[in-house]
Parts: C-alpha cells; sequence; structure tokens
C-alpha cells in the first residue's frame, strides 16, 4: 500500500536468525543488526551519484534530518556534494517495503512462509526456511546523458568491511565482516568497496582494492545514460559455534550452511524463489479486504515478528524462540500467548515446540497462602514460569529472568496464575487446532496437575470456591501476584480479584473441559465446567449498574473500567466452542454482560482517546497496542459488535507507529501514542486474527 508517512523503521528479517535490516527512519540510526533489542547504531547509504557529480541519497543517516540538509563527512577528502532525495514514496507491503526517488527505487524483499515441521520435512525445504538472508533489488533509472554511479552501502563504528574471496567459477561480488553479516551479488557488472565513507570511496583516495580502515563497505555499478538497470543484492548474516548458554545451542541454519559466502550465494542464486514467495504474501494481504492501514499494521507487526525470533538446534532436535523485542527475553509466556495464533497460522510445530520446553525446564510446583493469613501455606500446584531467560542467556530451570519474590504486586513480581492459564490456553488451541492428539495424550498428566492448581488457586477448600483467583504463590513470600500488564495499576496488573484475569481462567477451565472430555476423564471434565460455571456466574453478578460496569477488580473498591474484561473469550471461540460465547448459550448471562460493559466503556469518558484510539484502562494511560488489535477482534467478531470508530481507531493506532514509534520499527507500549516501552517488539501479530474475520 501507498503510505503517505513515509519515514519510519522497519524490520527486515529473515525467520530464526535473531537479526534485522532496520532501516527507513529519516536522520535516525539504522542498518544490519544481529542479536540486537534497538536498531543497528550505523547509517545505510543508497543512492547514485548524478550527471553533476552530486551524491543523491535517501535520508536513512545521521545528519538527514530534512530534505535540504547537506551531510559532510570530517573523514572526506572527495569534493562531492551530498543531498537527500526530494519526494521520496514509500510502498509497504507484507514482505516487501519500496522506497522510491527521481532515478532510484530500493526494493527490499523478505519473504516468509511455513516452515515446515522439522522433525518430518525434508532437508531441502528446511534449508530454504533458515536462510539467514534478506534480498534487495535496486533500480536505477538514468535519464541523463552521463554515465552515473549507483551504489549501496553500510557504515558503522566498529565495521570493518573485507572484500569477500569466493573461488566459485561466478563468484559473489561484495564485502563482509568478520565472516558474520555481508554485503554481496552476483552481477558481474557490480564492484565492492569499502573506505570511510561513500563519498571518499569516489574521490582522490577512493579504491579499486579493499581499503580495511573505513567502516563503510558496500556495492556500486555504472549506470549508463539512459539505460534502466537492477542490481539485486542480499544481506546475509552467519554466527558459528555455540549461540546460547546455561544451554548450549547453535543457529539451525548452521545444518545447512557451512559459511556465511553459503549464505549469500545460495539466497542470490534462489533470488527469483524469494521474490515470488514476498510477491505471494503481498498479494495476499492486498485481497484480504481489509483497509489499508490495518494492512500496514498487520504487515508492520508481522516484520516485528520475525525480527525476534530465533530458529536454534540443541544437536537433537530444533529449538525456537522469540524473543521479547527490546527487552530480549526468551519464551516469555505471555507473549507467547497472544502470539499464538499467528505461529497456528503459519508454524504449528513452534507452539508445541515452546510448550513442551515450558513443561521440560521452565514448570514448578509451590503453595499458596490466603492474604489474609499470609504464615499459613496452603496447597498450590503446577505453573510456569514468566520467561526462560535473556539476552541468549537460558534461565536456571524453574526459574525465569523476570521474576522476583517478596515484591507486592509491582513489576517483576511473580505471574504465577497468568502463566498457568496461558500455559492451558496455548494447549488447547494447540490440539484443536493441529489435531495433535497424540500431545493431549502424553501431557494428559499436567492437563490434570494444572486443573487442581486452578482450583487450589481459587480456594483449597472446595465449598469457598467462587471461579476466580483468590490466594497468592508462596513464591511471592508473602507479596502479590501480578498480570501481564505489568506496568499498569492495579485496574490491570494486579491479578488477584482481577477480571481480565478472571476471564483467562473462565477460558481455561473450557479449555480443560474439552481435553480431558476428550481423554475420556470425564468426571475431571465436569469439574472444569462446574469451575467455568461458578467464574462466570461471579463475573456477570458483579456488574455495578451505578457505575456502568464491571469494575476491574473485585475487592469493593475498584472503580476502574477496562477493555480487556472481554479478551478471554478469543480462546473458546477460537476452539469452536461457539456455544459458550452465545448470548443463548451456557454462559449466556456473562457474554451478555460483557457486551453491555464494552458498550458503557468504549467512549472518550473511559476507554478511548480523543482520536478515538483505544484506552485499555480508564485509570491509567498506558496501553498495548497488541492487545488493542486482540480486543478489536473479539468486540467485532466473537460479540459481533458494530464499531463506529473502528476506522478512526485504526488511523490512530497507525500514527502511533509510523509517527510516536518512527524510531522503534513496531512498538507494543504507548502513553498517549507515544511510545514508553515494548519496542521493537514481536506481540503485535495478534492483529493476524483480523484476516479471519467474517
Amino acid at each position: 500500500m501507498k503510505l503517505k508517512d513515509t519515514y519510519f523503521h522497519a524490520h527486515h528479517s529473515p525467520m530464526g536468525a535473531l537479526s534485522s535490516f532496520t532501516v527507513g527512519d529519516q536522520g535516525g540510526v539504522g542498518g544490519l543488526g544481529l542479536e540486537l533489542g534497538e536498531a543497528y547504531g550505523g547509517n545505510v547509504f543508497v543512492g547514485y551519484v548524478d550527471d553533476q557529480q552530486v551524491v543523491q541519497t535517501f535520508p536513512f543517516f545521521q545528519g538527514a534530518n530534512d530534505q535540504s540538509e547537506r551531510y559532510v563527512q570530517k573523514d572526506d577528502v572527495s569534493q562531492l556534494q551530498e543531498r537527500c532525495f526530494d519526494g521520496v514514496e514509500r510502498d509497504y507491503g507484507w514482505s516487501s517495503d519500496c522506497f522510491s526517488a527521481p532515478g532510484i527505487e530500493m526494493k527490499i524483499l523478505t519473504p516468509f512462509f511455513s516452515i515446515a515441521d522439522p522433525e518430518l520435512a525434508q532437508l531441502d525445504r528446511l534449508k530454504q526456511a533458515s536462510c539467514p538472508a534478506v534480498y534487495l533489488e535496486l533500480s536505477f533509472d538514468n535519464q541523463s546523458d552521463q554515465e552515473w554511479t549507483g551504489f549501496f552501502a553500510l557504515q558503522g563504528e566498529e565495521l570493518r568491511w573485507n572484500r569477500i574471496v569466493d573461488q566459485q567459477a561466478l563468484p559473489l561480488k561484495g564485502v563482509s565482516n568478520q565472516d558474520r553479516m555481508g554485503i554481496a551479488t552476483l552481477d558481474t557488472r557490480a564492484e565492492a568497496f569499502s573506505h570511510f565513507s561513500v563519498r571518499s570511496s569516489m574521490g582522490e583516495m577512493g579504491d579499486r582494492d579493499c581499503f580495511m580502515l573505513g567502516p563503510t563497505g558496500g556495492l556500486k555499478v555504472q549506470v549508463q545514460p539512459g539505460e534502466r538497470y537492477t542490481l539485486r543484492i542480499a544481506l546475509g548474516v552467519y554466527i558459528e559455534g555455540n549461540a546460547t548458554y546455561n544451554r548450549q545451542m547453535r543457529y539451525y541454519y548452521t545444518q545447512h550452511f557451512n559459511h556465511l559466502n553459503d549464505v549469500l550465494r545460495y539466497g542470490l542464486e534462489h533470488f527469483d524463489s524469494y521474490a515470488q514467495l514476498a510477491q505471494d504474501n503481498d498479494r495476499e494481504l492486498a485481497e484480504s479486504g481489509l483497509s489499508d492501514d490495518q494492512q500496514f499494521l498487520i504487515a508492520h507487526a508481522t516484520r516485528s515478528y520475525y525480527g525476534s525470533t530465533q530458529w536454534l538446534y540443541d544437536g537433537t532436535q530444533s529449538v525456537w524462540v522469540v524473543n521479547e523485542g527490546e527487552y530480549l527475553m526468551m519464551n516469555t509466556l505471555d507473549l507467547t500467548v497472544d502470539m499464538l495464533f499467528f505461529e497456528m497460522k503459519m508454524n504449528p510445530w513452534t507452539v508445541r515446540n515452546v510448550l513442551e520446553q515450558l513443561v521440560s525446564y521452565y514448570s514448578y510446583y509451590d503453595e499458596t497462602f490466603d492474604p489474609a493469613n499470609p504464615e499459613q501455606m496452603l496447597p498450590g500446584g503446577l505453573s510456569f514460569v514468566h520467561d526462560m531467560g535473556v539476552a541468549n542467556n537460558w534461565s536456571p530451570k524453574g526459574h525465569s529472568s523476570y521474576e522476583i519474590g517478596g515484591l507486592d504486586r509491582a513489576c517483576f513480581s511473580y505471574m504465577t496464575y497468568e502463566q498457568l492459564t496461558n500455559w492451558v490456553l496455548c494447549a488447547g488451541v494447540y490440539v484443536t487446532k493441529s489435531g495433535d492428539n497424540e500431545f493431549r495424550t502424553r501431557y494428559k498428566g499436567i492437563l490434570l496437575d494444572c486443573l487442581q492448581s486452578l482450583l487450589n488457586r481459587d480456594h483449597p477448600d472446595a465449598a469457598k470456591r467462587d471461579g476466580i483467583m483468590s490466594m497468592e504463590s508462596s513464591r511471592t513470600h508473602g507479596g502479590g501476584e501480578i498480570t501481564t500488564y505489568d506496568s499498569l495499576d492495579h485496574s490491570l496488573g494486579q491479578a488477584r480479584g482481577n477480571i481480565y484475569l478472571a476471564g483467562k481462567a473462565w477460558a481455561s477451565y473450557l479449555v480443560l473441559e474439552k481435553l480431558l472430555s476428550e481423554e475420556g476423564l470425564q468426571a475431571q471434565a465436569d469439574e472444569a465446567r462446574q469451575a467455568a460455571t461458578l467464574c462466570a456466574n461471579k463475573l456477570a453478578a458483579s456488574f455495578d449498574e451505578e457505575l456502568g460496569f464491571i469494575p476491574a477488580v473485585l475487592d469493593g473498591e475498584s472503580k476502574s473500567a477496562i477493555i480487556p474484561a472481554i479478551e478471554a473469550l478469543v480462546y473458546p471461540y477460537e476452539l469452536g466452542l461457539l456455544d459458550a460465547v452465545a448470548e443463548d448459550g451456557p454462559y449466556g448471562d456473562y457474554i451478555k454482560t460483557l457486551k453491555r460493559h464494552l458498550q458503557f466503556v468504549l467512549n472518550g469518558d473511559y476507554c478511548l482517546y480523543p482520536d478515538n484510539a483505544w484506552k485499555l484502562s480508564s485509570t491509567a494511560d498506558n496501553s498495548w497496542a497488541s492487545k488493542i488489535f486482540l480486543n478489536q477482534y473479539v468486540a467485532r467478531e466473537v460479540l459481533g459488535m458494530t464499531l463506529p470508530v473502528d476506522a478512526e481507531s485504526d488511523a490512530a493506532h497507525l500514527r502511533w507507529q509510523t509517527h510516536g514509534a518512527h524510531a522503534d520499527a513496531c512498538c507494543d507500549q504507548f502513553s498517549s501514542g507515544k511510545p514508553i516501552g515494548s519496542k521493537y517488539y514481536p506481540r503485535c501479530v495478534t492483529n493476524i486474527l483480523w484476516m479471519q474475520e467474517k
């Protein structure tokens, strides 16, 4: 889609390589980064030297803050002038990102496709999926009567470029940095260069060989008068050897590629097939029937998801990791449950892989306590950690990098109850949509333990249960648990008595009823159904007629209104349990109450900003875009509501990304449209659900 707002950063990443060619923001840092939680702090130079000997460039480097500004480097001895293009346009597809200006077009291709289950797939398909490269088509249209020199180059303070040495019959042309990243082509007309800058490489100190002292490296090509010419480029990455610590693993692509040159050559030799895949992706999104704003938000989120992915190999099998954006926490479970729908569409085996890792390495059993009597320990049960580690460092078994005991409903507190529901919900969606009944049977004991753990956290005494969380985990050391909304006030941050989390408990009980019934465990399935009924009845009865909604925390004091009260409806809906979410179904009173709740709070007095962007809590100016997208889907598709401000809301949420977070690629956490955290984030792919709306 053509964009009005051209300049903002976007990821351009291969699948599973935890690398990103981040580019697009005007005058900001960017480039090709490996294993980073932010844009690489370098410069990207793309353009040509025209017939007037002016270096014309896109403004993807520091100092290019407006179209008229000249950029001069102190280490240049070239007399060439340099200026940024006027009239840059951007066409943003699902897998292509195209910048065009007079005489030039740069199309970046990041194809993605379903990765076949590594335990079952043919090796050639896995090699195609794991190739850690991004693809560029750099096209020039020289309508002058003089020769142009077109160029593409990356610059970074610590980068030192070496000319690629390749002994093949048609050798690679390009440069590499420490054999970890490279820029290459098979085009025989192109020349590789490295120097202080693009300008200095074309001046009196310009080189035809390799000048390694300079931090700028790339490719250039001569374009003749009247000629239209396209240069195909691959940007590749390669990290050999051990990539993670505490649990040693390599990148999976090292199973198929022995060296950076292998990656670059394979990518270039298969350029046509990758370009076709990218074109197919673009077409699918364009033909989805969604608005341009919605299409943009899906494309932007998808890029950021893949920029956070790691496909690893532990010596026996594949291990899938999604890093938590700028924080680089590994397989954060409260992100997994939201990215679930995208992964089930693209790569269901990755969901199974993460669930299995959680059981094997990152589960634990605890006790609980009543906050009114924290000294007396009560039965608890099974739960799962918040994350599996951070920045390639796996956490010790049974622990996360995030959670700290002794905190009372504050950031970094334990999320025991929520992560318990998250594993159950992921398992339910995975089994139902994949048809993997063997998984259900293998983890039958875990499912039973999950049910008992949920019941105990309501109350160990069955006669005192009301369906929602009342007990705290012993891991809090007398403190209190939180939810994924960890930096919000108690309207969404506190776990105990929270109606958002209670909704996830209700959905978890429905999942357990379904899976246990399918395993022939009818008594336990009935127990799960009874708990779901208690929970739904409790929430429906908690509607406050004076307030006009269900208060966010059922403590008798809360006056906060929250949108995510409806969030958990997505899970039974996606499992095909349509009666459970029907107004005339067994939980009809609950469903009607939620609909009434949302109709009341979705306005400027409570949960809408002045521009009709969504505000998740009426009492906290802090919203997560991923959760907004998920709740929009629930409101429209599950509750069947018509949202009269939908188009204005989507436009506002787009501005959050292109204006507010223009330097942060895809961002999740905003305050009044300004990014305040969760930058460079993968979770916004919740909006993939929009593509299946009726």
